[in-house]
């Protein structure tokens, strides 16, 4: 598996899929940071723009996160797949390349949220008060694993047109930031105090990570079954 994960790396890197990702979180999070007004320089002030501004980057890894797993996801050529597959099995291929996309994912989280306090000019804050930072933290797990799911469930081999793959991505993105049955969006309302001190709490995490097994398990399936009909199909 490990030899998987390097070679998936590998193409994630010289391939550069990873730049689009990370300019676009990039732009989200300068763009949704806002920093202390002019006057207000007291620590609650600054407590309420830091938790602004990780709730914010918390919920911009949803749809960043989806399309890096798409990138992962279509990055092979077929024949290269099929060897992939052949030599190390399907299933554990089509996990590498999913494996591979959440670990970029990871790295794009810690980066934003060890940013938003520089970017919005409360690293004061984030320092009197950890637990803000422990919070946005526990709710970019939750979004993470939400755009995850939502770029495994909309790209092959469950959904293989590369058209409506790309607009079905986009819009289970908008809908997992916007419904109120999803966990990455209960996460972010935190209980209908978005910005308090307090974590998402265990449901939405559960919810994200039970969420995230079975669209997994629905992708390594359907990739096995794929790459199995390959060899027969004319």
């Amino acid at each position: 598996m490990i030899a998987l994960l390097r070679y998936q790396t590998a193409i994630l890197l010289r391939s550069h899929r990873w730049i689009f990702p990370l300019i676009a979180y990039g732009l989200l999070v300068a763009a949704g940071a806002t920093s202390p007004a002019p006057g207000s320089a007291l620590l609650a002030a600054q407590s309420t723009q830091l938790a602004q501004g990780l709730d914010w980057s918390a919920a911009m890894l949803v749809p960043v996160v989806a399309f890096l797993t798409r990138s992962m996801l279509t990055a092979e050529p077929d024949a290269a797949r099929a060897c992939v597959a052949a030599a190390a099995g399907p299933a554990r291929a089509q996990l590498a390349a999913l494996l591979t996309a959440l670990g970029g994912g990871i790295v794009l989280g810690l980066g934003g949220a060890c940013l938003t306090p520089f970017i919005t000019g409360t690293a004061a804050a984030a320092v009197a008060h950890p637990e803000i930072f422990a919070a946005g933290l526990l709710t970019a797990v939750v979004c993470l694993l939400v755009g995850s799911a939502v770029g495994a469930l909309c790209n092959p081999p469950l959904l293989r047109h590369p058209g409506a793959a790309m607009l079905a991505t986009l819009a289970a993105a908008i809908f997992a930031l916007a419904s109120d049955v999803s966990p990455a969006s209960a996460a972010l309302r935190r209980g209908g105090t978005s910005h308090s001190t307090q974590g998402p709490g265990p449901v939405p995490l559960l919810a994200a990570a039970c969420l995230l097994a079975v669209i997994w398990g629905a992708s390594l399936y359907a990739g096995a079954r794929r790459d199995n009909r390959a060899p027969g199909a004319t």
